[in-house]
């Protein structure tokens, strides 16, 4: 019997590169996206079998839709939830509706996601891989709402695989911790003043790596897992204490400011 995964958000960026490497590795991909037409053109390049879906990771019974479309395909064996939104700018500044939006979507649709695979999920197992962020594990100013709520992801997807395991269920929750990708998601906020600390390191990773380390974190004994790695020693070292890591986070925040200006 053919094996189905499911990727949220996956009309563009991270989301599409994962797909096309679970389609490589054989499983027939369902692409979900809230964007219906561009998940059907995912899926269109992905080609393999590949279908789309309109999605709004925000409707919890509608994971338990997706999942069910899943399953009439074949036995559901990954599902990545990537769908996410961003939004900068200092902490106390933002919307009802931004702060509704960004904990709806990347908070709630993480959670409900999870739990429809976990329901579809059969006697053969599978694996949650829940996309996370670096700023899961430090302080980020200018982007407080994001981190928050990736932390919240971080906690969660340990939280479930500590719960799986005390089940006896045959599945692997896992959360990758990437560094600011090169996604439209990131360089839509190019000249956002509330955005500079995305601009104060290193060149952003690019798509397929992340994507190559997705796949390697679903097969890993690992949980979870930073990329790069050595950038998640260095915040690590800032959250440790946050009244010594503030100062330098300032001055990257500086950095990152004169890079957006030069843009």
């Amino acid at each position: 019997m053919s094996t189905t995964a499911v990727i949220t958000g996956a009309g563009r960026g991270i989301g599409l590169a994962v797909a096309h490497r679970l389609a490589d590795a054989g499983h027939r991909v369902i692409v979900t996206d809230i964007d219906g037409d561009a998940a059907e053109r995912a899926a269109a390049e992905i080609g393999r079998g590949a279908v789309g879906f309109a999605h709004d990771v925000r409707d919890i019974a509608a994971h338990r839709k997706i999942a069910e479309e899943a399953t009439a395909r074949g036995e559901l064996r990954v599902w990545v939830n990537n769908a996410g939104v961003l939004y900068a700018g200092d902490a106390w500044t933002h919307s009802d509706e931004e702060i509704a939006t960004i904990l709806e979507v990347n908070v709630r649709g993480v959670m409900a996601g999870s739990a429809a695979a976990v329901a579809a999920m059969g006697a053969g197992g599978g694996v949650i891989l829940n996309i996370s962020s670096i700023s899961a594990l430090t302080p980020v100013p200018g982007l407080a709402l994001y981190a928050a709520t990736k932390a919240a992801v971080l906690s969660y997807t340990t939280s479930l695989q500590g719960d799986l395991a005390h089940a006896g269920r045959p599945i692997r929750a896992r959360a990758l911790c990437p560094d600011v990708v090169g996604t439209r998601m990131v360089t839509s906020h190019a000249t956002d003043p509330g955005a500079a600390m995305l601009f104060s390191g290193p060149k952003p990773l690019d798509e397929d790596n992340v994507a190559r380390a997705a796949m390697a974190l679903i097969e890993s004994r690992q949980i979870f897992r930073v990329l790069p790695r050595w950038r998640g020693i260095l915040v690590r070292g800032i959250d440790v204490a946050p009244s010594i890591g503030l100062p330098a986070l300032k001055v990257m925040r500086m950095l990152g400011d004169r890079r957006q200006a030069r843009a």
